[in-house]
């Protein structure tokens, strides 16, 4: 009850912010603010034209699909796509932006990409029908070992770099990587649309839209969001989202790291009651030597006597089944 008294009191701080004159940079890391301005086809145009060095004439159609993709049957995953698009109605296009760092990123672009590859293949239809799929991750955090920002990835061999297929494509935008572009790097519209995605204030916003009528229209839909209230609410709603789930990470590894000082203690413990008892040592002192209540030091004391062989991993996991 008072969690969710909680909750609603933090909701209606959220509505008075909204409804204020308190001035708000939106921001495209926000997943509100991306998904709300990467959906808009004249847009997310100019970053496909910079992500796949395209001509504007050679964009003819893009039809935003769907985010939804359900899985084949109960036990298989469902996801939710940050934008679906289908591009000159032969190529599959999702792009994700992701703050928080997951270890698993590379596995859930595989499994976004291979279900976008066979999603809507008919039995009977010939292979070479299956149109390319390319996955997009903008990543708030550092995934590769390379300081490029940006990385391109395709099936090829790996000793000769002939390209096995193009058709299955996944490309990578890393933002705290900019600050290593080289003068080069710097040029391409790709890094400007980097910069934009990564900007902290309307200034760096204003600056890096400039001169590109794509990029203006994405500032003019960040500049609607901030002044329109129902906007206004769900972009804080996001940004409370995301810092709660910084925070739920951050407590996770100080419990994992207060869990990992508990295991080395014990798993230490034990170790030292195995040396005691092959010198033959009786509980007792076992238990005075090492200055532990023999309530402690007797279920570790049983195991390792009706256990001689096992390691003290073993003996720590037989522990727990106690």
């Amino acid at each position: 009850m008072a969690e969710k008294l909680k909750n609603k009191v933090t909701d209606e701080e959220l509505k008075i912010r909204a409804t204020s004159d308190e001035k708000i940079t939106v921001k495209l890391t926000n997943n509100y603010a991306f998904q709300k301005i990467f959906k808009n086809a004249k847009i997310v145009k100019g970053f496909l034209m910079a992500l796949l060095n395209l001509k504007e004439y050679e964009i003819k159609k893009i039809e935003i699909t769907d985010p939804f993709t359900l899985g084949e049957n109960n036990e298989e995953k469902e996801g939710i796509l940050d934008i679906k698009l289908v591009l000159n109605q032969n190529r599959k296009i999702n792009i994700e932006m992701q703050n928080t760092y997951q270890d698993d990123w590379t596995e859930r672009s595989l499994f976004y990409n291979c279900r976008m590859f066979t999603d809507g293949f008919q039995k009977g239809h010939p292979y070479g029908e299956l149109p390319p799929c390319i996955h997009v991750g903008i990543l708030n955090f550092n995934q590769m070992i390379s300081p490029n920002y940006y990385h391109k990835f395709c099936l090829m061999d790996e000793k000769t770099k002939e390209i096995y297929s193009r058709k299955f494509q996944f490309h990578m935008l890393e933002l705290k990587k900019l600050k290593y572009a080289k003068e080069k790097q710097k040029r391409k519209p790709l890094y400007q649309w980097a910069k934009l995605i990564a900007a902290q204030t309307w200034e760096e916003l204003e600056q890096e839209s400039k001169g590109n009528k794509y990029m203006e229209r994405a500032l003019e839909e960040m500049i609607k969001i901030s002044q329109d209230e129902m906007e206004r609410y769900l972009y804080l709603r996001e940004e409370m989202a995301e810092s709660d789930r910084v925070s739920q990470i951050q407590s996770a590894k100080r419990i994992g790291r207060k869990e990992g000082k508990k295991e080395g203690e014990i798993l230490k413990l034990i170790t030292q009651v195995q040396k005691k008892i092959a010198r033959g040592d009786s509980l007792e002192k076992i238990a005075d030597d090492l200055i532990e209540d023999e309530t402690v030091i007797k279920p570790i004391y049983q195991l390792v006597q009706g256990n001689p062989n096992k390691t003290e991993d073993d003996i720590y996991q037989m522990l727990n089944l106690l």
